[in-house]
């Protein structure tokens, strides 16, 4: 089998050393989830042309004004060309769209009529309708994998009327032909719902990277112990509830460790600032936040539950958390199947007193237990939703696609 892949893939390290002087620091989730799926589907000896969009801000947020069809050695084995970007708002997009048209056509009168089918991570604004209509001219299939809905992607609270007005009309092609793709790689079975119930589809929650699995069956933690958040620092994450429930709870000596940027942070630094207790570790490089996942005593995700966005997420941190072997507490959320909570404390809601019970419950338990659960869930999802099973089940349904 060969695939065209469309997708924000890079290599990480260079990714982080490009993004290092940024203004705006944005999530590297997408680049984890996207090496691993490509290792996957390199183990299962599917051949790929890689061609990626990276998610860098447009100039001047970022000193970078322009590059060409750069070309990298990914870790997984494949090879990746980025699409020839001039960094402006909106050129941008532009300039992205005539490169990846020119490569969608070269690349499809090349392979129609063999084995073959175009796979795009999420549906791009700028070239989701040239990837329907041209897969379709030349007969090839075309699979989305859907890690986000597009109508929730690209909003930002502080854009202005102007702003918000063209990203809507940047955005409204795309939800256009959102369901007329061939086939669906959905992160949640709510996903159908939205996008388009009729198409075939299949659902993969996550992938975990094993490369980042410590195997030890005991590992040294942090003294005093700590609590630990990482990812978005935002309210709407649940951030603040997760503050006040760390102060009100009673577990002794033990910290608050928190990573990652947002819209909470200076409320973060102020509660630092006087309880030295809660520690703020701002925006750091993966391996370090890999390596304090494994130090920490617990692992805490304080999302909200009730809000509708998480029938259809997936939190990415979750397969994350679990690997490094320490405990995880997460809110129940809707997109999170049943099967994962026999490896998780959980708690129904995120709010103060809940949050507060469910810390104090998992804290209480003796370092033998706890150590034993994360173990149990480490095991769970490195051999359960590891790169090469989960990149096995999108080759079939890849196949099943092709030859509809």
């Amino acid at each position: 089998m060969k695939i065209l892949y469309f997708g924000t893939v890079c290599h990480l390290q260079n990714y982080e050393n490009m993004m290092a002087h940024s203004k705006e620091k944005a999530s590297i989730a997408t680049i984890v989830f996207e090496s691993s799926l490509l290792s996957g589907l390199k183990q299962n000896g599917v051949e790929a042309d890689v061609y990626s969009f990276p998610m860098i801000p447009a100039f001047p947020k970022t000193k970078h004004l322009y590059w060409g069809n750069k070309k990298e050695s990914l870790n997984c084995g494949y090879n990746c060309t980025w699409l020839r970007t001039f960094n402006i708002p909106v050129i941008k997009q532009l300039s992205r769209r005539l490169d990846g048209r020119r490569i969608l056509k070269k690349w499809l009168k090349a392979n129609k009529g063999q084995e073959c089918a175009v796979l795009s991570y999420s549906m791009p604004p700028f070239l989701t309708e040239d990837i329907v209509k041209l897969s379709r001219k030349y007969g090839v299939k075309c699979i989305a994998i859907v890690t986000d809905l597009l109508r929730d992607m690209y909003i930002n609270s502080k854009n202005s009327g102007f702003v918000m007005f063209l990203k809507n009309r940047y955005l409204s092609r795309a939800l256009k032909w959102q369901g007329e793709f061939d086939g669906y790689v959905y992160l949640t079975e709510a996903m159908k719902d939205v996008i388009n119930p009729e198409k075939p589809y299949t659902v993969m929650e996550g992938i975990a990277d094993i490369a980042t699995v410590n195997t030890a069956e005991r590992i040294e933690k942090a003294s005093p112990a700590a609590v630990m958040y990482a990812g978005m620092v935002e309210e709407k994450f649940g951030i603040i509830n997760l503050l006040d429930a760390f102060e009100a709870a009673s577990l002794g000596d033990t910290e608050l460790w928190i990573f990652g940027v947002g819209n909470g942070v200076e409320k973060v630094k102020a509660r630092a600032d006087v309880n030295p207790k809660i520690r703020y570790f701002g925006h750091k490089k993966r391996e370090e936040i890999l390596a304090a996942e494994k130090k920490a005593a617990l692992l805490v995700n304080p999302r909200n539950g009730d809000d509708e966005y998480t029938k259809y997420s997936f939190p990415s941190k979750t397969v994350e958390y679990m690997l490094s072997a320490t405990p995880v507490l997460t809110t129940k959320l809707k997109g999170i199947p049943d099967e994962y909570y026999d490896y998780l404390f959980s708690c129904d809601d995120n709010s103060v007193p809940s949050l507060q019970q469910a810390l104090e419950q998992a804290m209480s338990t003796s370092e033998e237990e706890r150590a034993a659960m994360g173990i149990r869930a480490r095991h769970f999802i490195a051999e359960e939703k590891n790169a090469a099973k989960q990149a096995e089940r999108i080759v079939g349904f890849a196949m099943e696609v092709i030859k509809r």
